[in-house]
């Protein structure tokens, strides 16, 4: 049974429920409306008004006069008038016309049920027609299991209100295995295995898809917010690859650097050899306490040598 086109008027508990085209949703309304307000009220709008009869003069009964009335009478007077307010105050101007030359609730509610309420053949109709849509229901692209949810229990009491009741453990099958999507395989396999689907509740279902789908939400958000934050790096000056070959230069200067002392640090790991013991000292004159570029006799020929250089330039 579908809600009003404008379901946020008449929500108020101390006013009367607003007609609207679907009679058998107002009429439910209405009813549990003048339960909660006095149950006795809605006898009388079912079934007449409270009798306030007095015998005339012919012996029979008839209906008391203002004057006749007693407390009780009075009382009987002012709940029949509160029924028949209760449902003129829920009409608007073009349903009001239809009743407004009726006396009692009674009257009111017959002439409203003639006008809007269908036949049996056409509740028949409807009825096949609402099975073949339950039958074919599935939940939609891009829709909430909370929002398939709320479709599916709208046909459901549809079909209810029709006289067509569907058992709570077909609908339970229904969703896990022809209303829910392939995306939902895992998560209906799980549940399958895990669960009595023969006794497992309505609402207990939903719940857990509903939870499922949450944590489904909160993956996909955290992985966005990822792919958002690498797309970001990639457009704030120059690319991922730059900023690598930037980080490997200064890297390789480093290494550079490094280098360039590396002789002092081996100046101090290698151990000094003395250089007596890598010579054999002076080839000239064979001794080992010099070398010889400081041996008398060399220095004494190179000296000579030179003397006589000088001297074949001035012949």
């Amino acid at each position: 049974m579908s809600a009003p086109p404008e379901n946020w008027k008449g929500q108020s508990t101390a006013r009367s429920p607003l007609f609207n085209d679907n009679y058998s949703w107002w009429k439910n309304r209405m009813r549990d409306h003048i339960i909660g307000e006095d149950y006795e009220l809605w006898d009388i709008v079912t079934d007449g008004p409270l009798a306030t009869l007095k015998k005339n003069a012919e012996r029979v009964y008839v209906p008391k006069t203002r004057a006749d009335c007693t407390v009780e009478g009075l009382r009987k007077w002012e709940k029949n008038a509160k029924a028949k307010k209760w449902l003129v105050c829920g009409l608007g101007p073009h349903e009001y016309s239809r009743i407004q030359s009726c006396t009692i609730a009674k009257e009111i509610l017959d002439i409203l049920h003639v006008t809007h309420e269908v036949t049996p053949q056409v509740k028949w109709s409807r009825r096949t027609l609402l099975y073949s849509q339950y039958e074919n229901f599935t939940m939609k692209e891009g829709e909430t299991i909370q929002e398939t949810y709320t479709s599916f229990t709208t046909l459901t009491n549809e079909l209810k209100s029709l006289k067509r009741i569907i058992p709570e453990e077909d609908r339970v099958e229904k969703i896990l295995t022809r209303v829910l999507p392939i995306t939902w395989e895992r998560k209906i396999t799980v549940i399958q295995e895990s669960k009595n689907i023969a006794t497992l509740p309505l609402d207990e279902l939903i719940g857990n898809l509903t939870a499922y789908e949450l944590r489904r939400q909160t993956i996909k958000i955290d992985v966005l917010k990822k792919e958002r934050s690498l797309a970001l790096r990639i457009t704030e000056g120059s690319n991922l690859e730059d900023d690598e070959m930037t980080m490997i230069t200064k890297d390789f200067k480093k290494y550079i650097r490094r280098g360039k002392g590396s002789s002092k640090c081996e100046s101090y790991s290698k151990p000094k050899v003395p250089e007596k013991q890598t010579n054999e000292g002076c080839y000239k004159c064979g001794k080992i306490d010099h070398y010889i570029k400081n041996s008398p006799p060399w220095e004494i020929e190179w000296k000579k040598e030179r003397v006589e250089r000088k001297n074949r330039k001035k012949g």
